[in-house]
């Protein structure tokens, strides 16, 4: 239960910190830049309390993500000391969830790790049976924008226009395991590119 609850608050503490550095972080320019322009005299008291604020957030956020990746490689230290590996701790895939996988290229291993335990368990790659990136399409239709000629008639009408967006970009591995066939690991389009062409190294 405990370490049920400890989970649940990483998890949550990990979808919030980054969009919390990034918004602290732009407010802090802002301010930084107002200061610049104008004088620090103008600045109201709530200015200076935004700004303060805003430090703050961002230097936690930042000291969060590093105390994450600090404890992310010393389990993988751990591990490679524990089992004669040589697990990759630059190449944390799924980090910074609390479930992560690190390889061993040399060995043909991988560590499945949980770093709000410590529990972790060693597979062979064969154990990977299938990977692939996923994302998410969405088109909206957008009228009125550009006028269509109508062959013959001279006259015109609104074209619709089909505007397509990708999101919510993951790599997707499929592992020789009934009970948790699927692992699905969010991230940006290009680290699915990335991570999708590794494991054709990796696996292949």
């Amino acid at each position: 239960m405990k370490s049920g609850l400890r989970m649940l608050g990483v998890s949550l503490a990990n979808k919030i910190v980054i969009p919390a550095a990034w918004l602290s972080g732009l407010v802090m320019i802002g301010l930084v830049w107002a200061l610049i322009r104008f004088s620090p005299d103008k600045l109201t008291v709530e200015g200076r309390q935004l700004f303060i604020a805003s430090i703050s957030i961002f230097c936690l956020a930042i000291g969060y993500l590093i105390w994450r990746k600090r404890r992310g490689k010393a389990l993988v230290a751990a591990i490679n000391l524990k089992e004669g590996l040589e697990l990759d701790s630059t190449q944390l895939l799924g980090y910074p969830n609390p479930l992560f996988f690190v390889f061993d290229l040399s060995n043909k291993k991988l560590a499945q790790c949980q770093s709000v335990t410590g529990d972790y368990q060693i597979r062979d790659f064969t154990w990977v049976t299938d990977w692939q990136f996923e994302w998410q399409q969405i088109d909206s239709k957008v009228s009125g924008g550009v006028l269509q000629i109508v062959d013959g008639a001279g006259m015109s009408i609104p074209a619709d226009e089909i505007r397509r967006n990708f999101i919510r970009f993951s790599l997707v591995l499929t592992v020789a395991d009934i009970s948790h066939p699927l692992f699905r690991f969010p991230m940006n389009r290009s680290a699915a590119e990335g991570w999708c062409s590794r494991c054709k190294v990796l696996f292949n």
